[in-house]
């Protein structure tokens, strides 16, 4: 009992002194407050002035188009993640090993975002050819206004959700500027998500829609000729990896198969004597983890091949 009525007398004292020296020092507060809010706004113009430097705006990127956060607050988080492992590693591991292993978790956010960034791009670059057609359909309706046919691809197009969301932060932005940099801010946000010819070309049709007022349907009839040529392309390329799929996946194990059959049947090898020169002696062991390590090698190229970005 005695020491809660302690605590109340030292936190009345307390309160008493803090009301006191803001009754003093309050036009003094007052005017630092009003001087760091002015900082801070000049400095926020500046940034929108000059632009952000190279770091800032990659993050900046990565941030609008995954989380939705800004890109500084990503970077503040990397940077206390590195700062708090670091410490802590220094306390068990070498300076290099506790540097290593601090680079390495503070990254996991970053490749987290950007195999997600990565995704959204390939997701949303097949939505090209609707998009586009759609847009183009839009825009002759809406007698070559811009902002009409943008608005119309947003509520009639169902196929094209990750593009509609990028157009609908475009349109937000066209409408609430007549400048020409912050007009090419936005369009640029389009194509940096993105990130193909056909979203670059579309998104600087789209500027200059907007900037000059110009008629632009024969660029987008021209990207849409381009992106069908490219879905006959990428359709035959599927087609290619499909065979070189079944080749891989299939046929290479069957074979492996097929050769211990062959040992142990025709040229009479034992079954156990096969398994001891193949995973108990110097050569067999190198040659099975050579095999392995080209069988996995070109399963990986051909994902890597066959989930490419729907482009030309």
């Amino acid at each position: 009992m005695q020491t809660v009525s302690m605590i109340l007398i030292e936190t009345t004292l307390y309160g008493v002194f803090f009301i006191g020296w803001y009754l003093i020092y309050n036009k003094e507060v007052t005017l630092y407050s009003a001087r760091l809010k002015m900082h801070c706004r000049l400095k926020a113009r500046k940034n929108m002035l000059e632009g952000l430097n190279p770091i800032e705006n990659h993050f900046e990127q990565l941030t609008r188009a995954t989380i939705k956060i800004k890109g500084r607050y990503l970077m503040l988080f990397t940077i206390s993640v590195f700062v708090l492992v670091l410490i802590v590693g220094f306390r068990s591991l070498s300076a290099f090993m506790a540097f290593l292993f601090a680079v390495s978790i503070a990254s996991i956010p970053y490749i987290l975002l950007r195999i997600r960034l990565e995704t959204i791009r390939r997701k949303s670059s097949f939505e090209g050819e609707i998009l586009i057609s759609n847009f183009l359909n839009q825009y002759r309706v809406s007698n070559f206004n811009i902002y009409e046919a943008l608005e119309k691809v947003i509520s009639e197009s169902k196929n094209t959700k990750i593009s509609n969301k990028l157009i609908l932060q475009m349109l937000l932005e066209l409408r609430g500027t007549a400048n020409p940099k912050e007009i090419k801010k936005a369009t640029d946000k389009f194509n940096q998500v993105i990130h193909t010819n056909w979203a670059r070309m579309f998104s600087y049709n789209v500027r200059l829609g907007a900037e000059k007022g110009i008629n632009v349907s024969m660029a987008i009839e021209d990207i849409l000729i381009q992106l069908r040529e490219a879905r006959m392309l990428y359709e035959e390329r599927k087609r290619l990896n499909s065979e070189a799929v079944r080749i891989v996946v299939y046929l290479i194990p069957i074979l492996y198969l097929f050769t211990l059959l062959m040992s142990v049947r025709y040229i009479g090898i034992n079954l156990g004597t096969y398994i001891h020169n193949q995973f108990f002696t110097k050569e067999g062991f190198i040659l099975l983890t050579l095999s392995v390590s080209m069988f996995l090698f070109n399963i990986a190229l051909i994902e890597i091949v066959g989930k490419q970005k729907f482009d030309f």
